[in-house]
């Protein structure tokens, strides 16, 4: 998602290349209708971001939920910004990802086809002139590694999740000022607390042994907010 040309970063190439402030920070992520979301940010963003599954060939993986149309974020303004407070780390690291093979050691990489990123002056310095990288590079070194492990650490929860069964499939509707319904999704699936409660005693201090709990508690009270996203919704269908 959003990812067009990556290339590893290398002080033989990009030595010179800075990082310059777009006009419109967040448009490339204007038509993400989902974001994908690890277990690690669920407890500061659910009081911000509805999170919900989607499915994958082998159970669900987590999603930030903004909007009800394909190909529209809601949380996008006109003018290109994010409205609102909690900002996701996949949209934070853009357009640097951390590239893994295996037998190799981890590399940085960056999205070549990010306008933001250049040749030129005035903006913010991956390298200094000797070839070291700046502390705003040491930044994105971290908040890219720590993404990567935060989701090897969201992939080993969702296996004990999908293991117990405790998803369970939900339809979202937004309706009109006559009720009737304008917006249909289906397929999002969220925890189902009912499950959860009648899991035996074993699983369920497996699950806390795991530190999955909390991450579990903040999405239950995150899918809330998709009343966030239907007013909007409604509102413009009025």
């Amino acid at each position: 998602m959003f990812y067009k040309k990556v290339e590893a970063l290398s002080t033989v190439n990009h030595r010179k290349f800075q990082i310059s402030p777009e006009a419109e920070p967040f448009g490339f992520a204007r038509e993400a209708q989902l974001i994908p979301a690890v277990f690690d940010e669920f407890t500061v963003a659910a009081h911000d971001l509805p999170i919900v599954f989607v499915p994958t060939g082998t159970g669900y993986t987590p999603v930030f939920l903004c909007g009800l149309t394909t190909g529209h974020n809601q949380f996008v303004d006109a003018d290109g910004r994010w409205n609102r407070r909690y900002l996701p780390a996949y949209l934070r690291r853009y357009p640097f990802i951390l590239g893994e093979q295996d037998g190799a050691d981890p590399i940085i990489c960056v999205d070549a086809e990010f306008p933001g990123f250049a040749e030129t002056d005035g903006g913010t310095a991956l390298f200094d002139e000797d070839g070291k990288q700046t502390d705003f590079m040491g930044r994105v070194v971290t908040l890219v590694t720590e993404y990567a492990a935060s989701a090897k650490r969201t992939e080993a929860a969702l296996a004990v999740l999908n293991e117990l069964a405790l998803f369970q499939t939900i339809t979202i509707e937004a309706k009109d000022a006559n009720g009737k319904v304008t917006t249909s999704l289906q397929g999002f699936a969220v925890i189902n607390e009912q499950a959860l409660s009648a899991l035996p005693d074993e699983a369920f201090l497996r699950l806390r042994a795991a530190g999955i709990l909390p991450a579990i508690y903040a999405h239950l009270m995150s899918v809330s907010l998709t009343r966030v996203l239907k007013d909007e919704s409604e509102a413009q269908a009025a």
